[in-house]
């Protein structure tokens, strides 16, 4: 039975937590965890070799397990040992290669890594038991399995690759409005282009809001239809021309972004993550329309803090309209930061071992592309 996480622990682990966790036992992978896979609030997830494509999405219920349900539903079962083609617009079922047996009280949750959501490849974890996507429960035991979809580009994946990362908590704490407007006060979270803090109005419902970026030569790219694949292990080695085309600065100042197109865009301002908080990028306000900005959300301790005069970077986006086209214009909200505490504060932050986006400007294509 998995012991009892001490009671003094509240909050998100950082690196020294997930790395007691990872010695103890309670994290475990085949061929062990890669000191590299542990990031300042995180923990990389990979694939194993064991994969199916499946006729659609689907969750477990209460008690069933996902093996119950590709055993029941999957079409075709395939081998990543050696590199596979995923088709685009096909559902995958992948097994990761990590198992938990997690401490009473520990739960953990999951979201893409950024190159994997700037290749519009949507990823969500299933857990048995559990009907809820990305929410592995307290406690759990068991196997981890991830969803793939290719959206926009056919991709060559293989055992190894690492597509999403969870973190994990006890009585996860994510910011008030009140903490938020607080913290924000004494310690600038959000940075105008200007260098000034950027106002308490930017504060709302406990997120710091979020402006898209027009005013400048190249604002963002769009996805292709290509018949090139996408290989997952090829860094900086695809031309960015085959898969996207970049998107200059509207003359009318209105950018319409079209229904179910893929997007890179950016943010106006520029975000700071200090040592003893993580943020998680999330939807505005699902009022403002229907449009999915960042699959990727996760932003560890130290992101914005190596950036010019400690005064953040900006944040890319991944944008897909749903229901209707878009129009969109400089300085619009757009997307959220949520923050949260961590157990203490991270002693290794983000960009201070040189990570790939540590100092953005702008939109910027994925670690795959050359250039």
């Amino acid at each position: 039975m998995p012991t009892a996480a001490p009671r003094s622990i509240t909050g998100t682990l950082e690196v020294d937590g997930l790395t007691a966790l990872v010695d103890a036992g309670h994290i475990a992978a085949v061929g062990g965890i890669k000191a590299d896979q542990i990031q300042p609030a995180s923990l990389d997830l990979t694939l194993d070799v064991e994969a199916y494509r499946m006729p659609g999405s689907i969750l477990p219920r209460p008690g069933e397990s996902v093996r119950e349900l590709v055993r029941t539903l999957a079409l075709e079962k395939i081998n990543l040992s050696t590199p596979v083609c995923l088709g685009r617009d096909q559902v995958y079922l992948v097994l990761l290669r990590e198992r938990l047996n997690l401490p009473a009280g520990i739960e953990a949750y999951a979201n893409g890594k950024s190159s994997t959501g700037r290749v519009d490849l949507a990823t969500r974890v299933l857990a048995d038991g559990s009907p809820r996507y990305d929410r592995v429960p307290v406690g759990y035991q068991g196997e981890l399995w991830l969803e793939l979809i290719p959206r926009s580009f056919n991709v060559v994946a293989q055992a190894g690759v690492s597509l999403n990362q969870a973190i994990f908590f006890a009585d996860r704490h994510v910011l008030t409005q009140s903490e938020l407007a607080d913290r924000h006060r004494h310690q600038p979270l959000l940075w105008e282009p200007d260098g000034k803090a950027s106002p308490l109005s930017s504060l709302f419902d406990g997120r710091l809001v979020m402006t898209a970026d027009l005013d400048r030569p190249v604002v963002g790219f769009v996805a292709k239809r290509t018949h090139h694949p996408l290989v997952l292990t090829k860094l900086a080695g695809h031309d960015p021309n085959h898969f996207f085309a970049p998107l200059h600065q509207p003359d009318s100042g209105f950018l319409c972004l079209e229904q179910d197109h893929f997007y890179i865009l950016a943010t106006r301002e520029r975000v700071v993550v200090p040592a003893d908080l993580a943020c998680e990028m999330v939807p505005f306000d699902p009022t403002a329309g229907e449009f999915r900005a960042h699959y990727a959300g996760f932003f560890d301790p130290g992101w914005g803090v190596f950036g010019a005069d400690h005064r953040g970077a900006p944040a890319v986006l991944e944008v897909r309209p749903h229901q209707d086209d878009l129009i969109l214009r400089h300085g619009q909200p757009i997307c959220a930061m949520a923050y949260e505490t961590l157990v203490k504060p991270c002693a290794r932050l983000y960009g201070a071992c040189g990570n790939n986006y540590a100092t953005q400007e702008g939109p910027r294509l994925s670690k795959h592309f050359s250039g």
